[in-house]
């Protein structure tokens, strides 16, 4: 019997010491070319502290609130305008337009490009299209996200960028150091679920300048921020990224389909939409589709997730519509906002910056 109960006691220490080890990652954790992760937005940043960190650390961030859904599908080069210039150093991309829009500035398109190796996961350059024209900007030096194996503790990093001349266009130039530090380990709770992760803390100093002939104007803007990304095994993007950018503090997270938020124009009752100009600088028109008649409501949300501004509830026809915002009587500070369309009790949203 003391026998028995000794051979218990070992298997419990044997599984208590497993499950508390830490993960290792590399390239088979990453993602492959027609890979898709559903993305959710938070929109409530203030749960997370982002200090609390370190070794066998529990993080639980179940109560976050989603206000908004994306679909990542990893492509092939060959399939995207500027795949061409890619195909020789990039593996796949992913489409960022749900995730940054560009109305009327005649940019559409944007993706980003992937190489995938036995010793790292790098992000090669970016695309877009520009009146129809695909302009490709591929990174000299690539932008290293995760170094393999990646596990805790580990540190590296990178310098990438740009500098090119884009005929009839103007010119462009992206300067990137980016600093990635495994600063923990343990278990991560979302209402994705509950996972063994690393959390890699990257660092980033960006300066950014565009020059454009048809303008006869350009602008340097110098960027930094940091990033917090929770990393699990087979899970091909983070479970939890916290972006902290000096407008906010952005969250996203890997998650399962939820009925109330619209992911794309065939689920969703409010389709085109759009704003412009944008940036922002007074007065702007938002520009969208009802597939059918609708209650409307609009908001405006800082990158806190702080509702700024509410329009009353509003009875709408199919069909597009335009409404003028007035970004001075929403009394905003310069930065980074969401406008949010509901209508019927599914939600679009679209990003704009307010530069008065």
């Amino acid at each position: 019997m003391k026998k028995n109960i000794f051979i218990l006691a070992i298997a419990a220490v044997l599984i208590s010491t497993t499950s508390m080890a830490q993960i290792i990652l590399n390239k088979s954790d990453m993602p492959q070319q027609d890979d898709t992760v559903r993305i959710s937005v938070g929109i409530n940043p203030g749960i997370i502290d982002l200090s609390e960190t370190g070794a066998n650390h529990v993080w639980d961030y179940s109560g976050l609130i989603p206000f908004q859904q994306r679909i990542d599908t990893f492509v092939s080069v060959t399939s995207t305008p500027a795949g061409l210039l890619f195909m020789f150093t990039s593996d796949f991309a992913v489409n960022m337009a749900g995730a940054f829009s560009f109305p009327g500035t005649g940019i559409s398109q944007p993706y980003l490009y992937y190489k995938s190796t036995n010793s790292a996961y790098q992000n090669t350059g970016f695309a877009f299209t520009m009146d129809g024209f695909p302009i490709p900007a591929p990174f000299s030096d690539p932008d290293i996200l995760y170094q393999f194996p990646l596990t805790y503790p580990h540190a590296d990093s990178s310098n990438s960028g740009v500098d090119m001349n884009l005929p009839g266009t103007g010119y462009l130039l992206v300067d990137r150091h980016r600093t990635n530090t495994v600063d923990g380990w343990g278990t991560l709770t979302t209402p994705y679920g509950t996972f063994d992760v690393i959390r890699i803390k990257s660092e980033v100093t960006e300066y950014d300048s565009v020059y454009l002939d048809s303008q006869e104007t350009g602008f340097g803007l110098p960027y930094s921020y940091t990033e917090y990304k929770w990393m699990g095994k087979n899970q091909k993007a983070p479970l939890l990224l916290v972006r902290d950018i000096a407008e906010g503090v952005v969250v996203e997270y890997t998650d399962s389909i939820r009925g109330s938020l619209g992911v794309n124009e065939k689920q969703n009752i409010v389709t085109k939409l759009a704003i412009y100009p944008n940036p922002v600088k007074s007065k702007a028109t938002l520009r969208f589709n009802l597939k059918q008649k609708s209650t409307v409501e609009m908001a405006t949300i800082d990158m806190t997730g702080k509702k700024l501004w509410q329009s009353p509830r509003e009875e709408m026809v199919s069909g597009l519509h335009e409404v003028t915002l007035d970004a001075l009587q929403m009394n905003l500070k310069p930065g980074h906002y969401f406008l949010q369309v509901r209508a019927n009790n599914r939600t679009s949203t679209v990003k704009f910056v307010f530069l008065p």
